[in-house]
């Protein structure tokens, strides 16, 4: 009979300490998903680079160096392409506010006839003034859009 209240008891202890543990209140994380429509054109790939050579990325990184580094470039292979879709990038600087307008926008009209594009698009670094041609340090940011619709962001630090 001992034997039968000892388990009950450490039955019970386990089961209490469990519902304890399960209740706390510091939890973080958590995940999602979402089907695309097939079809959809997206982006397979982007990088950011030091320049781009026979169609590819060259020097991917997200840390350039403003003395050496007079063009930063992103680069993107996009996927289900089978119509003319346009693509803008914004290019935000460290000392721009959020309401200003980017640094630098470009955009691009983009068809394929194998449904796959390899795009890149690319900043020269500020001419003249105290900058001296050379890109203001800090995070910068790029902003992707298909269509007018949101596809990505890159951040990049300029040091």
């Amino acid at each position: 009979m001992k034997n039968i209240y000892r388990i009950s008891l450490t039955l019970f202890l386990l089961s209490f300490a469990f519902f304890l543990h399960g209740c706390e209140e510091s939890r973080s994380g958590g995940s999602g998903t979402i089907d695309l429509p097939r079809g959809e054109p997206n982006v397979i790939e982007s990088v950011l680079a030091i320049s781009v050579f026979e169609d590819r990325p060259e020097g991917i990184t997200d840390t350039f160096d403003p003395e050496l580094d007079k063009q930063v470039y992103l680069w993107m292979l996009w996927e289900n392409i089978d119509k003319t879709h346009s693509v803008r990038v914004d290019w935000y600087s460290p000392d721009q506010d959020e309401d200003d307008a980017p640094f630098w926008s470009e955009e691009r009209r983009i068809t394929s006839t194998t449904g796959e594009k390899i795009t890149w698009f690319y900043i020269d670094a500020p001419e003249g003034g105290l900058s001296l041609n050379r890109f203001t340090s800090g995070y910068w940011t790029v902003e992707v859009f298909l269509d007018d619709l949101f596809e990505r962001s890159h951040f990049f630090y300029m040091e």
